[in-house]
């Protein structure tokens, strides 16, 4: 173990810095190798958001550099966690599989500069692996900062986003749930780059409702009713946003929060009581907007003659709207339906999916090809790709085989002392409890997600509780 109180500072700069650059694009720093951007960069063009945009998309290089300096001098690698290095040697394997995608269908989807900008989020996940094995040598750490850390994002990107995305519903022309919002709208950006969808965002709102349940039972009075208002927010912004998965994981979580308490039936009545609260909520936060329609109308019309018309219009408008989101493909029936409203869509990647890994099934196509040779058709007519959504597809596509197996042995290697769910009553430990039930929604989300095979919110997460579960 290394004393080091300057390497300490060192990795929560270093692990806050990964977290601001998720997001971030290659392409903010390697346009400058472009040819004609080279020849014409001017530098009074450059704003703040291009500078941030910029630091964002280096930083992991950065980190990369400073962390493997790092390692190799104190000679870290050794006697680490058996995950770290699985998760390490995917990372390791999925450069070689990218570099020899030049070779592969690939070619015909990028150029040079394309094929670099997707070592990207390679980069970022071997930075934040090392960081990892850092913090874990060090003497006086605790993962319990990185946990703070990540909470702090996880509320902040909630909070911000989730107001942008309540402001354009009561403001749009939409008539249809929030979840029906155009991902393409002006205000659905942040730095130039798209915020996370409803269904993203649901995922952040699962692991802070986690984090917060469990804490009412370490708070005072005071507290423990802050949290329970928070809690209906959330809960509240769950139905809101009508994300399947998102719907699932909280009955999942619930039912582990009764099953696995001390006091079931007062468990119970907390879980009803707050179920009742968030369905009112989310009723009034979808109605409001009604109200708000009527006023924003009296407020705009400018005479008698476009009000009455305005009213007409705004009353037809709020017939129709509705509350709940549409399930499925209205182009679709039978079979074909209820497979679409099952996935979303998923199976149709997927059987797409295996027509081009039997064709390398040891080799893959490298990091990020999902993007590219499963959406031809969407990138000929420019329209927005679809990732596989499975981490274990994608393991196989842009890895190979051996990807997968490795993939596959990394939960192995935690089901029985991360994963076992039947043994948190008899836990008080909170770190344990929050670790292990959000390491085992991670691993639902691995199968309608790339998830942690990306590098992103769910990898550094997993890794997070990984440790934090063992620091007793």
């Amino acid at each position: 173990m290394i004393e080091n109180k300057y390497l300490n500072y060192l990795v929560i700069i270093l692990f806050i810095g990964m977290w601001i650059s998720i997001g971030s694009d290659p392409y903010n720093y390697l346009f400058i190798f472009e040819k004609d951007n080279y020849e014409n960069i001017n530098l009074q063009k450059i704003n703040i958001k291009n500078t941030l945009n910029f630091l964002r998309a280096l930083f992991p290089i950065f980190s990369l550099i400073v962390s493997g300096y790092v390692v190799f001098k104190f000679k870290l690698f050794q006697n680490q966690k058996k995950f770290i290095y699985v998760i390490f040697l995917i990372q390791i394997i999925q450069i070689f599989t990218t570099i020899i995608s030049r070779n592969s269908i690939m070619s015909n989807y990028e150029i040079l500069i394309d094929h670099i900008g997707r070592y990207h989020w390679i980069i970022s996940s071997i930075s934040t692996v090392l960081i990892f094995m850092i913090s874990s040598k060090l003497k006086n750490f605790k993962f319990k900062y990185f946990f703070y850390i990540s909470s702090s994002f996880l509320g902040l990107m909630v909070i911000y986003f989730s107001t942008k995305i309540i402001i354009d519903f009561y403001t749009s022309d939409i008539e249809k749930s929030v979840y029906h919002l155009s991902v393409l709208r002006e205000s659905a950006f942040f730095l130039d780059h798209q915020i996370p969808r409803t269904t993203g965002l649901s995922r952040s709102i699962i692991f802070l409702y986690i984090i917060l349940f469990f804490l009412k039972d370490y708070v005072g009075s005071f507290l423990k009713y802050i949290n329970y208002l928070i809690l209906v927010v959330l809960g509240a912004l769950i139905f809101f946003y009508q994300s399947k998965f998102a719907f699932i994981s909280y009955i999942i979580i619930n039912i582990i929060f009764v099953l696995t308490s001390s006091k079931k039936i007062s468990t119970l009545r907390i879980i009803l009581f707050l179920f009742f609260i968030q369905v009112c909520f989310f009723y009034s936060l979808s109605s409001s907007r009604i109200i708000f329609n009527k006023i924003s109308l009296e407020f705009n019309s400018n005479n008698l003659l476009n009000s009455k018309e305005n009213s007409k219009n705004s009353e037809k408008k709020n017939k129709e709207f509705k509350h709940f989101r549409q399930f499925g493909d209205t182009r679709k029936s039978g079979m074909d339906q209820v497979q679409n409203i099952i996935s979303s869509g998923r199976f149709s990647l997927w059987e797409k999916a295996f027509i081009y890994i039997k064709k390398r099934p040891f080799l893959g196509y490298g990091s990020m090809s999902d993007r590219h040779i499963i959406n031809e058709k969407r990138l000929k007519n420019q329209n927005l790709v679809n990732p596989v959504s499975n981490a274990f597809l994608y393991s196989l596509i842009s890895g190979g085989l051996v990807t997968l197996f490795l993939f596959i042995f990394f939960w192995i290697s935690i089901i029985k002392k991360n994963l076992n769910l039947f043994k948190l009553n008899n836990i008080t430990n909170y770190n344990i409890k929050v670790s292990t039930i959000i390491i085992f929604i991670i691993g639902l989300r691995c199968i309608v997600e790339n998830s942690i095979m990306l590098f992103g919110v769910d990898y550094i997460l997993i890794l997070n509780f990984l440790y934090l579960s063992e620091e007793v």
